[in-house]
């Protein structure tokens, strides 16, 4: 076979694979482009009223793993009212970035004093694992929030 008939062998198949993933971009648009109708119900706490979406797996997350599809399909996002969305690991971490803790920079990796713990318990909430000072810090402060405590300072 000559270069030349290979060449055009080539380009033909290429062409007929890029047709096939064109289809297969239009098949994917369309799952995605799903329209998304709220319950404005929590899916934690069930209470019913103004809800936010939550991405499970975080826009950054799916930006950074080049899965960024995720941030569009529709399973990878629950509606949550705003206590319990802002209980989330994102919101806390965001708030962590943002400096809106009280606890000292020296010690926010440490882990959580047995005070902290207590109180956690105490309002209702449960520390999760890795939970450091500042993220104990954070998680009592929404805890306070949503049990609408008159000692949260702000």
């Amino acid at each position: 076979m000559k270069q030349n008939e290979r060449i055009k062998n080539i380009q033909k198949k290429m062409k007929a694979l890029s047709d096939e993933y064109e289809e297969y971009e239009a098949e994917l648009e369309e799952i995605l482009n799903t329209d998304w109708v709220k319950d404005n119900e929590c899916t934690i706490c069930g209470i019913s009223g103004e809800t936010d979406w939550h991405h499970i797996i975080s826009q950054h997350r799916c930006r950074e793993a080049g899965l960024e599809y995720l941030i569009r399909l529709r399973s990878n996002v629950v509606e949550l009212c705003r206590g319990c969305h802002d209980l989330t690991t994102a919101s806390m971490l965001r708030k962590n970035m943002e400096g809106k803790t009280r606890v000292a920079e020296d010690n926010a990796d440490a882990e959580p004093t047995e005070k902290q713990l207590n109180y956690i318990k105490k309002l209702g909430g449960e520390a999760p694992y890795g939970l450091t000072r500042k993220g104990a810090s954070l998680l009592i402060d929404e805890l306070k929030n949503v049990k609408g405590d008159p000692t949260q300072t702000t």
